[in-house]
């Protein structure tokens, strides 16, 4: 988990993760800024629903969403299909 790019991209957009806890929360996806912590720290860990919602609400590209959230679980040469396992809104 790279969570200083979620911070970075957050920032980047001049948002920060309270805002982030309520935009989760306005598309049914209940959350407090403190869960995000927790989930951002590695002490919890992110649903595939939140790395979807995240991705979207952030405009993460499926490079970024890679890297961010499965980085420890994939190296750079293997090729997994983002697009099947976070976008896609069949349930899995």
């Amino acid at each position: 988990m790279e969570s200083n790019l979620i911070h970075s991209k957050l920032r980047m957009k001049g948002k920060n993760v309270e805002w982030l806890a309520n935009e989760m929360t306005a598309y049914g996806q209940p959350v407090s800024a403190s869960t995000i912590y927790k989930k951002l720290k590695g002490e919890v860990v992110f649903k595939a629903a939140d790395i979807k919602l995240i991705s979207r609400l952030l405009d993460l590209k499926n490079e970024e969403i890679m890297t961010i959230f499965f980085s420890e679980l994939v190296s750079k040469k293997t090729h997994i299909d983002v697009e099947r396992i976070v976008m896609n809104e069949k349930n899995y």
